[in-house]
């Protein structure tokens, strides 16, 4: 069943510039599948700037991290274990699933999260569902894999509901929890751990 692409050109454009990983996704429909669910949820969201989007609430850290720059960092990291990972143990893993979900994985930060004032709380949708599901479910409906969905569902270490199914599931989680554990230790903060 073809569903309906709805990213307008500029929406396209902007997303490609601040994640130009989304060009190493060599299946076309799969790439704009991606660009589908980023510019859904950008377009719910209260943000104009898709680069002032923070990747943080107040509780999980005070640095000033934005989720591109997050995700960017995730998904070549998960890129680099991937092909260590290939070369250990001869053998193949599916980059598209891999950069897809990486690229993915925190998208529902844009509608979770919202400024206020100088904090960064969870939104009223935020407290209603669990980060990862909620862009698993939008990741669903525009009718990406299940194999993605559940990199996104499965990403977070922090009330996970979902387990990861997947070598490329298991790889962005640990990639994702080891560049926010080692931002904090950046920024001075220490490990985080659940309260």
């Amino acid at each position: 069943m073809e569903r309906e692409l709805t990213a307008t050109e500029a929406e396209r454009k902007i997303l490609i510039k601040q994640l130009p990983l989304i060009n190493r996704i060599s299946d076309g429909n799969l790439r704009d599948l991606v660009i589908e669910v980023w510019a859904r949820l950008w377009r719910e969201s209260p943000y104009g700037d898709i680069g002032e989007v923070p990747n943080f609430t107040r509780e999980l850290s005070s640095g000033d991290e934005t989720l591109v720059r997050h995700t960017n960092a995730v998904v070549k990291m998960s890129e680099a274990v991937a092909r260590e990972f290939e070369q250990a143990y001869g053998i193949s893993l599916n980059y598209d699933n891999l950069l897809a979900g990486a690229i993915l994985h925190d998208v529902d930060k844009l509608v979770l999260y919202g400024r206020q004032g100088d904090s960064v709380e969870l939104t009223e949708l935020g407290h209603k569902v669990t980060h990862g599901e909620y862009g698993a479910l939008v990741a669903k409906q525009v009718g990406l894999p299940e194999q993605v969905a559940n990199i996104i569902a499965s990403h977070s270490l922090i009330k996970r509901e979902t387990l990861p199914t997947t070598i490329e599931a298991v790889l962005v989680s640990t990639c994702d929890w080891a560049n926010f554990q080692s931002y904090r230790l950046m920024i001075g903060e220490g490990l985080w751990q659940e309260p």
